[in-house]
């Protein structure tokens, strides 16, 4: 099979696994409340155990110990959606942060005790996870219904148009490559064209009308040129946190860190960029105040 032949088949596995997980991914955002909890809780589970497990490749770990940083991520992002203030929303995200450090030292002990492998890695993938997925209970759960869907929602419209605008801007334009040691494909045209996708959407997401008709407010409660800044800058960290998992990958020598979804690997591969941008939007939001 030919190199084009082999990106067409792996384009049309990856368009159909996005039509299959993406309706539903919306329609749970949609509801929000315990349904949103809970999937954002399992989804937390399962990428720090894809983690935990690449970073222990070669090593001889507690049979149990991928299962429990696993656990202990998906026990502390489910909890972070119960601490809510007097009106019944998600309170920010900082006290839910400090039971995973709990849970997390729990984890240590346990290792430390089984003579298991080195913990900071494991740590570091707890960590980021587990606090990246509390975020995101706290914009969608955190707020009036419909403000709560719209923060979620640019999160995401953000980062698939970084995604999308990158993949068919690198293909189209090619050029120098942007990190060949680490992620061979991407190039510099793809990482610019992934800010500039990103920019319009945002910048569309903060049309006036629409803010209007659904009783909405960007974040900070900026123009539509702010948040088409915003949009660009987050485009660029959406491709960092892709980066960020390719450096783990490339130096533990695998290609994905799972086959939970066809044509785009495990479930951390999908939301590599959505971890980080949801921590920078987050960060965004409350340092603007909402």
């Amino acid at each position: 099979m030919t190199s084009a032949a082999k990106t067409d088949s792996s384009l049309k596995t990856r368009t159909r696994s996005a039509l299959i997980f993406g309706p539903a991914v919306l329609i749970i955002l949609y509801l929000g409340g315990w349904p949103f909890m809970l999937m954002i809780a399992a989804g937390s589970a399962v990428a720090t155990f894809e983690w935990a497990r690449m970073v222990m490749i070669g090593s001889r770990p507690p049979r149990l110990l991928t299962r429990i940083a696993a656990g202990a991520a998906g026990i502390s992002t489910l909890a972070s959606g119960l601490y809510k203030d007097v009106h019944g929303y998600v309170q920010n995200p900082i006290l839910s942060f400090a039971f995973l450090l709990a849970l997390t030292l729990l984890v240590f002990v346990y290792n430390l005790a089984r003579k298991g492998p080195p913990f900071n890695q494991i740590l570091l993938g707890m960590l980021y996870v587990g606090f990246s997925m509390s975020v995101m209970i706290w914009l969608r759960n955190g707020t009036a219904d419909a403000q709560g869907l719209y923060y979620m929602l640019t999160v995401l419209f953000i980062v698939w148009a970084s995604d999308i605008s990158a993949y068919f801007t690198g293909k189209a334009i090619g050029g120098p490559k942007l990190a060949p040691k680490i992620s061979p494909k991407k190039t510099w045209a793809g990482f610019l064209g992934s800010s500039v996708g990103a920019a319009a959407v945002a910048a569309a997401l903060a049309c006036p009308d629409l803010q209007a008709h659904y009783g909405i407010h960007t974040a900070g409660h900026m123009s539509p040129w702010g948040y088409a800044v915003m949009g660009f800058v987050l485009g660029a960290v959406g491709q960092a946190g892709d980066l960020f998992k390719s450096i783990f990958k490339r130096h533990y020598g695998i290609k994905d860190m799972g086959n939970l979804i066809p044509g785009h690997g495990g479930l951390f591969d999908r939301i590599d960029a959505l971890l980080l941008v949801a921590l920078v939007f987050g960060t965004v939001l409350m340092a603007a105040g909402g």
